[in-house]
């Protein structure tokens, strides 16, 4: 049962979307969900070959990306997901999908075998995790909306679960985010849909990234905009995340983006 502070809406695809009230964020693109998990999280990693797919899903939601994977991956050894919401994960085999995906999402949360389901906070969750992952989905909210799932410190403990050979995918190509994202040694690069960046693509073996983030991309992340959220101790709050930030880019002696794009205006972004 969800709660009252989220909604079910239909996306343009036809499948179920969720809007949360209390964020006022949406969890899916009103043009399809399920479009959007395979153009988002799905399509970039079919070109690689995988061997044995070990799967890292964080922010499960209601599991359009986990099941989209059930559905297009065929060497699938298992797939973790997190998601700090348990009525989510409880009710997302009752989403229309594929009636044998659906199946599959029921009997594992009774029976884990394929899917390994952890409900809890992906910052209390992610150091328990003594595997490296092929590919690892990022799918929480915005930053600004929930700064605690993108902070520097998260995101260099998920990467480190991360297998030299693997894939980090997300819609999210905030210029902190990227930054977080950077520090750890990824190759940055765009996920792209009918040549407009969808999302994220990343990985320490710079040749599975396609579309690299060009060198003005680069000089972007060495401005106040992309200065990354912090939380040391991984349980900060929102508000004290967000607040840190502000003050921090405040006080930054960096360049500014708009400075940036001033001196070098002669560099055309792709």
């Amino acid at each position: 049962m969800l709660n009252s502070n989220i909604e079910k809406f239909i996306t343009s695809d036809g499948s179920i979307g969720l809007y949360n009230k209390e964020l006022d964020e949406i969890y899916h693109d009103r043009n399809g969900a399920i479009k959007e998990s395979f153009d988002k999280f799905i399509e970039p990693c079919l070109k690689l070959d995988f061997k044995s797919l070990k799967i890292l899903d964080i922010c499960y939601g209601i599991g359009y990306n986990t099941k989209s994977a059930l559905k297009y991956f065929k060497n699938i050894e298992f797939i973790d997901c997190i998601e700090i919401d348990k009525n989510l994960v409880t009710m997302s085999y009752q989403i229309p999908f594929d009636d044998d995906i659906n199946k599959i999402i029921e009997n594992n949360l009774k029976n884990p075998t394929i899917i390994n389901f952890y409900l809890d906070d992906v910052r209390k969750i992610i150091n328990n995790l003594d595997k490296k992952y092929d590919i690892i989905f990022h799918d929480g909210f915005a930053p600004m909306k929930q700064p605690e799932l993108w902070s520097e410190n998260i995101i260099t403990l998920i990467i480190d679960k991360l297998d030299k050979n693997g894939l980090y995918v997300t819609y999210n190509h905030s210029k902190p985010v990227l930054n977080a994202l950077a520090k750890t040694g990824l190759t940055l690069g765009y996920t792209i849909k009918n040549n407009r960046k969808i999302g994220t693509i990343a990985s320490f073996n710079s040749n599975l990234i396609e579309n690299k983030l060009d060198n003005f991309e680069l000089a972007c992340l060495k401005t106040k905009s992309a200065i990354t959220f912090k939380d040391k101790t991984l349980n900060l709050s929102k508000d004290e995340i967000l607040k840190n930030r502000e003050n921090e880019v405040n006080n930054s002696t960096l360049e500014s983006l708009s400075h940036l794009l001033k001196r070098m205006k002669k560099w055309k972004r792709f």
